[in-house]
């Protein structure tokens, strides 16, 4: 099984980033520090929270693989991945590999230049019936990307996610607020679960 928790930050405020910061470790408060606007610091700091929700624990050691993609070192049973936009956190974890990606619906993107530059030809095609398909595409891809650990390593016009490698499934949602979610693995099982950010101070 794959479980996915979705944290809205949309109600979070100082108090909420400083308690979600006092219990943050001291590598990711080094991090959120070196971020300018308050919006990444929270992110930043509620993206280990989520992690120690899963865990069930504090005590853990993350790790990265050759490709840069982290890992918790001393569960390997324990595959995550985790993507943030806005609004939202979210967390993927399972018994097997994962990629996710979450991306705000901004109308101001210039989606015929990025699909000329990034999407497969049959892509475009769909996306010229289907415009409002967009997002579903772009976070699919990335969410890919993201599940075999290359990250921007790999050419997203070198796959089409209409046509996925055998034993590869996706999964999209939309959020609240004008969000695309998008989901990759090889399970069949998932369980997406939204949390308010005050969830995470518990």
């Amino acid at each position: 099984m794959i479980k996915i928790i979705c944290a809205d930050m949309i109600q979070a405020d100082e108090r909420t980033y400083r308690s979600l910061y006092e219990r943050a470790s001291a590598e990711r408060k080094s991090r959120a520090d070196r971020y300018r606007w308050q919006e990444d610091k929270l992110r930043c700091v509620a993206a280990e929270a989520l992690l120690r929700m899963a865990l069930g624990t504090d005590d853990y050691r993350i790790e990265k693989n050759s490709s840069g993609k982290p890992y918790v070192s001393d569960k390997k049973e324990f595959f995550y991945n985790i993507s943030h936009s806005g609004r939202y956190v979210v967390l993927a974890w399972g018994n097997s590999e994962v990629g996710v990606d979450v991306q705000r619906q901004d109308t101001n993107t210039n989606v015929s230049a990025i699909a000329n530059r990034f999407f497969t030809s049959d892509e475009r095609e769909l996306l010229q019936r289907e415009p409002q398909r967009f997002f579903e595409i772009w976070t699919k891809k990335e969410s890919y990307l993201k599940y075999i650990g290359k990250g921007l390593y790999q050419d997203l016009g070198s796959f089409s996610v209409l046509t996925p490698a055998p034993g590869i499934r996706y999964q999209y949602y939309t959020l609240e607020g004008g969000y695309s979610l998008s989901l990759c693995t090889t399970e069949d099982d998932l369980e997406l679960k939204m949390l308010d950010v005050q969830q995470l101070l518990y």
